[in-house]
């Protein structure tokens, strides 16, 4: 399985048989490596499914749907908050609580601490979670009515995930340096909790040091947090 960092929360994983891509909203020049978005999509030899896990401008371009133009083999799986004004063939809307079976990937939705849902897939013996926007969000300025609320909101979605005994190979999981010394609460609190053997971290922009960072932070957990730099992050 080949795994690409595209940017942000954006990645495209590629099996033997289907590709995926999550929360794509731009490219950068950013040491991007050697992958190409176009060719991916337009390689008519697989089937693509494209995610979205809700409207935020960082995790949803409305360009995507033209990527149906360019190859019609491709079939989109967007939270229901993001609102589609013309008629595109091909799409799934889904919301918190929901389980879809597809050609070759089988979906079950869960919520997000934000907008929109975070994605838990199974394709071809990979278990994959996206986790979109779910996080620990603690900042170090919230009140203390805020600090609850987000606790109680954060505790009351892991508990719905937990509760299902997953079992994840690759974990895509929120980071964010702007939460300073809170960047990491969240993705502990999950490993902690649910099985997981890789972690990919993102939702970083361009402060890869985070990564490092992270991997020094779970050292002598059994997790493998993947060190990358550009856009290739994992084969299997």
């Amino acid at each position: 399985m080949n795994i690409y960092y595209i940017y942000h929360s954006g990645f495209a994983v590629e099996t033997e048989n289907v590709k995926l891509i999550f929360d794509y909203y731009k490219t950068t020049g950013y040491n991007i490596g050697d992958f190409d978005l176009e060719k991916f999509i337009a390689d008519k030899s697989k089937k693509i499914y494209v995610f979205s896990s809700h409207n935020h401008g960082d995790h949803f371009n409305p360009d995507i749907l033209k990527w149906k133009e360019i190859n019609p083999n491709i079939e989109y799986i967007l939270s229901d908050d993001i609102k589609i004004t013309k008629d595109t063939f091909g799409i799934n809307f889904v919301k918190e609580g929901d389980t879809i079976k597809l050609a070759g990937i089988n979906i079950k939705v869960f919520g997000s601490t934000d907008q929109g849902v975070s994605f838990y897939v199974e394709c071809e013996g990979e278990k994959i979670f996206h986790s979109g926007d779910l996080n620990w969000w603690y900042w170090s300025d919230d009140t203390p009515e805020e600090e609850k609320y987000m606790k109680d909101l954060y505790m009351g979605i892991m508990k719905k995930i937990v509760k299902e005994k997953l079992e994840i190979d690759y974990l895509f999981y929120p980071v964010d340096p702007r939460l300073e010394n809170f960047s990491f609460l969240g993705v502990k609190y999950f490993i902690e909790n649910i099985k997981v053997k890789n972690i990919i971290p993102m939702h970083f922009w361009n402060d890869f040091t985070i990564i490092e960072k992270l991997k020094k932070e779970l050292e002598g957990r059994e997790e493998r947090v993947i060190v990358f730099d550009k856009n290739l992050v994992n084969i299997v």
